[in-house]
């Protein structure tokens, strides 16, 4: 192949680098965080008299999938940077459900500075304190924007 074929070649993949997917980095303590995640949703599910939900692998991996892209792309949305939603994303961790949600947000310190947020948004709140979900998946990245470095993600459902 003469050369000059290969610079467009050299040129488009240099200019894909910055869309190679970077590796997530999690803070320290992330296990913690997930754990006081998942109580901080609990309390409020059982202050309404519903069920606690119980924590789902699957849906750690979904809600991670999600924590992650957000993180790298410096941004808070329910589309990955692949084009995928939520039931896609479930498809691939294997999570087979009847009814699934998810609520995102970013820069929040402490897992209760996030829930307290949710619970006074209307739709992330109903996502929350939805009667039907049973389990509950938590995802946390780093960013390196300083204005909003934790990235959170929590996906609720019910499996088949």
């Amino acid at each position: 192949m003469p050369f000059f074929r290969l610079i467009p070649l050299a040129v488009t993949a240099f200019l894909a680098l910055p869309l190679v997917a970077q590796a997530c980095i999690m803070p320290a303590g992330a296990s913690a965080a997930r754990a006081a995640m998942i109580q901080a949703v609990n309390a409020e599910r059982r202050a309404q008299g519903l069920p606690a939900l119980s924590s789902s692998p699957k849906l750690d991996r979904a809600a991670q999938q999600q924590a992650c892209d957000n993180a790298a792309r410096r941004s808070i949305s329910h589309t990955g940077a692949d084009g995928s939603e939520l039931a896609t994303r479930l498809k691939r961790a294997g999570y087979r459900y009847r009814i699934a949600t998810e609520n995102t947000g970013r820069g929040f310190a402490q897992p209760q500075n996030a829930v307290d947020w949710w619970m006074n948004s209307g739709k992330h709140r109903t996502n929350i304190l939805l009667r039907k979900t049973r389990e509950i998946g938590v995802g946390l990245a780093l960013s390196d924007a300083p204005e909003s470095r934790n990235h959170w993600i929590i996906v609720m459902g019910a499996s088949k």
